[in-house]
């Protein structure tokens, strides 16, 4: 019985061992399809030169050349972008003349940068369930559709400004509130959009020291913008803080919409459209700082605060452009891979409905936005939007919360 006993014991080492090993080499190949998923977006955006937002940033930073950013925030009705990432669409601008790389590229390069950062900050994430666990997280990351096409073809800086989301969803997580809040102070620096995070994140505070970590690192932010609130005071209001973007055909905007088409509608779809293109952004802040306190009581982690927030922007956005589908997808690959796949997916194909339908000839590939979106474009962004809210009502209905001290993730 004894040999036998230990006849089963190195059987079962045995095993153990093989399992490790192959589970070892199962990890190492989804890092290797994930690093060729970063690889594939570098591709894309070498060969495309992206949507009519490339132009716009192009006609941007030539004017910047020649006028101030005062100027700009006071006179250029659009220009809705903080300084600091304006200044770089005017270096992009210079190297693309002087340089081999064109403007498009350059313009996409930090947004390229920051997947491979999501990528690595996800790896952390989920290193805690195990290697295997955080190489498929990387590798799902990596080759969904909705940030491949964002970072590689639109020619934005959204998928850098998801990546901050993230980081202070990390720093905020882990109680490293002055890390937590420069992540999002670094999120603002790219687009205003992020400040739905500012009230949740900061009520996740235990102790009044840690607000005003977090309050100190997003004043460190403010400094780059303090010149032109004094400068251009009305104007930066006026069109960057008050800057209502695209009323689309998504979610919200496209149900508005077609009422509007609709003559036993029209009238009063019309004055619903003006009054909730108004006053939504205060709908979606005021959802927000709910759901920031509601979080802290029922111990939810600081990624799903951040993903039901940016997903409330995007559920009851009034503006709407097809980048912005990006911003939910890092934090929400960051509590649930099924349910980021699922919506990275519909969303994915949301959007390349929309670049096939306003494709223009020619190479570079490119697209331009001429009128919104048409109906069967609009029915894909419809199943989309759809999706993301059965994911916030299912994320809402779970009774169980996340250990406030958790850095897992669930799911």
């Amino acid at each position: 019985m004894r040999v036998l006993r230990e006849q089963a014991s190195r059987a079962l080492s045995s095993c153990r061992a093989f399992v490790q090993r192959f589970q070892a080499e199962i990890a190492t190949f989804l890092l290797a399809l994930a690093v060729a998923g970063l690889l594939a977006r570098v591709v894309l955006a070498w060969i495309s030169e992206g949507s009519n937002d490339v132009d716009i940033w192009r006609g941007w930073a030539t004017l910047l050349q020649y006028h101030s950013l005062t100027d700009m925030y006071s006179r250029v009705e659009g220009f809705n972008h903080p300084p600091l990432i304006a200044w770089w669409s005017v270096i992009a601008l210079r190297l693309g003349v002087e340089g081999p790389l064109r403007f498009a590229i350059l313009l996409k390069l930090p947004g390229l940068i920051a997947e491979g950062i999501t990528s690595y900050l996800l790896w952390r994430i989920w290193q805690p369930a195990g290697r295997l666990w955080a190489a498929a997280a990387v590798a799902a990351f990596a080759w969904n559709l909705d940030s491949i096409l964002v970072s590689g073809f639109h020619g934005s800086t959204d998928s850098l400004c998801a990546m901050f989301c993230l980081a202070s969803a990390i720093g905020v997580q882990r109680r490293a509130f002055f890390w937590g809040g420069l992540a999002l102070a670094a999120a603002l620096n790219v687009k205003l959009i992020p400040l739905v995070l500012v009230p949740p994140l900061l009520i996740q505070a235990r102790t009044e020291r840690q607000a005003l970590r977090f309050l100190a690192a997003l004043a460190l932010g403010a400094l780059p913008f303090l010149p032109f609130l004094v400068s251009a005071g009305r104007g930066f209001y006026a069109h960057a803080i008050a800057y209502g973007s695209n009323p689309d055909n998504w979610g919200i905007g496209f149900l508005l919409n077609a009422s509007e088409q609709n003559p036993r509608f029209a009238d009063a779809a019309a004055v619903l459209a003006r009054l909730y293109r108004y006053f939504g952004r205060y709908l979606i802040m005021g959802t927000c700082v709910i759901l920031g306190a509601w979080g802290r009581w029922r111990g939810w982690s600081a990624y799903r605060v951040s993903f039901l927030c940016l997903a409330t922007f995007l559920v009851l956005a009034p503006g709407f452009g097809v980048q912005y589908t990006v911003y939910v997808v890092p934090v929400l690959f960051a509590i649930s891979l099924p349910q980021a796949m699922a919506y990275s997916i519909a969303s994915g194909l949301f959007i390349l409905s929309v670049y096939f339908n306003f494709a223009l000839p020619g190479y570079p590939f490119r697209s331009q936005f001429t009128s919104w979106y048409p109906l069967p474009t609009s029915l894909f962004g419809l199943l989309a939007w759809a999706v993301l809210i059965v994911i916030v009502l299912r994320d809402l209905g779970r009774s169980q919360p996340l250990p406030v001290n958790a850095e897992a993730p669930v799911g």
